[in-house]
């Protein structure tokens, strides 16, 4: 299957100048090009949203840019999952691996459709890449 689960992590390096951009929008070409889904929780809009508003408030983008970026990010393909139906298993994820539930639902949807995903997020990424292998850390793309 060529479907991919993306973290918000990895969307808003699509969207806002940041470490590592060129290989997330490495990602999604590679996706794309062989005709695979990006899925994302349906949190990603509102996570990536802030993400774009505290850089326009710490003035590392314009007003200008965090529109034209938050119009890129109601324009882009996802497919998006209801976190809310993976919330009992985040929160095992999150009790299990010290994290926060919103970065367990990642690995929830990961695991719970059985494909790859990819973060930015190291802290989560090795917290948990030894029992969800097919987690990807950005930086290690393509895989």
């Amino acid at each position: 299957m060529n479907d991919l689960v993306v973290d918000s992590s990895v969307v808003a390096k699509w969207l806002l100048p940041e470490t590592d951009s060129s290989q997330a929008v490495r990602v999604r070409t590679d996706i794309s090009a062989v005709g695979g889904r990006m899925i994302v929780l349906d949190l990603v809009l509102p996570e990536v949203g802030n993400v774009i508003w505290k850089s326009y408030r710490q003035n590392r983008v314009t007003l200008a840019e965090a529109q034209l970026a938050l119009a890129g990010l109601q324009s882009m393909p996802l497919a998006a999952e209801p976190a809310a139906r993976l919330l009992a298993r985040a929160f095992t994820i999150a009790v299990k691996y010290d994290r926060a539930v919103y970065d367990a639902l990642f690995v929830a949807l990961v695991q719970d459709l059985g494909i790859r995903g990819v973060t930015a997020d190291e802290p989560l990424y090795h917290a948990t890449h030894v029992d969800f292998p097919q987690i990807f850390l950005l930086r290690n793309w393509p895989c």
